[in-house]
C-alpha cells in the first residue's frame, strides 16, 4: 500500500503520515518501506500498522469485535436451532423407542398366541387323524358286516328259490 493510500483509507494527513515515517524510517520500520518507480513509497502489512494512529488501531479492534459478537451471536442462534432440533429428536427418539418396545411386546404376544394355535392344530390334526383311523377301521367292518349279509340274503335266495311256490307263504 503507498503512503497516499493509506492517508485516504483512513483520513490521515500526509504531514503526519511522512513525520512518523521519518523518525521511524531506520528502527522500527527498517526493511518494511520501500521506493517505488515515481518516488512513492511502498508500506508492507507492518508499516501500515504501525503508521496508523492509536484511535484508528481502536476502531478496527472495535469493529472486529462488533464482527465477532455479530458471529457469535449468529453461531448462538444456530447453536439455540440445534439444540432444540436435538430435543425434539430426543422425543422422536424416545417415543420411536416406546413404540418399538410395545411392538416387540406385541410380536412376543403374537408369537405366543401362534404357538398355542400350532399346538390346538397339531392337537386336533392328531385328534382328526385318530378318527379317521377309527373311522376307517369302523367303515371296513361295517363293509365286511354288508358283505356278509349280501352272502346270507344271496343264500337265503337261492334256497327260497329252490322250495317250490306251492310251498311258499303269500304267493
Amino acid at each position: 500500500m503507498t503512503v497516499k493510500a493509506l492517508c485516504e483509507k483512513y483520513s490521515l494527513k500526509f504531514q503526519t503520515v511522512y513525520k512518523k515515517i521519518s523518525h521511524h524510517r531506520d528502527k522500527e520500520l527498517a526493511g518494511h518501506i520501500t521506493k517505488d518507480k515515481g518516488e512513492s513509497l511502498e508500506l508492507d502489512e507492518f508499516a501500515v500498522d504501525f503508521l496508523l494512529p492509536t484511535h484508528v488501531k481502536v476502531m478496527q479492534a472495535i469493529e472486529e469485535c462488533e464482527g465477532i459478537a455479530r458471529e457469535n451471536a449468529e453461531l448462538q442462534d444456530k447453536l439455540e436451532s440445534a439444540e432444540i432440533i436435538a430435543e425434539q429428536t430426543d422425543k422422536q427418539l424416545s417415543k420411536a423407542l416406546a413404540d418399538n418396545e410395545k411392538l416387540l411386546a406385541e410380536i412376543d404376544r403374537l408369537k405366543s398366541d401362534l404357538s398355542e394355535r400350532n399346538k390346538e392344530i397339531n392337537e386336533l390334526s392328531e385328534k382328526f387323524e385318530t378318527e379317521r383311523h377309527t373311522s376307517e377301521q369302523k367303515i371296513c367292518e361295517l363293509e365286511k358286516h354288508i358283505s356278509e349279509l349280501n352272502e346270507d340274503n344271496r343264500l337265503l335266495t337261492e334256497r327260497l328259490e329252490a322250495v317250490p311256490k306251492f310251498f311258499r307263504k303269500n304267493q
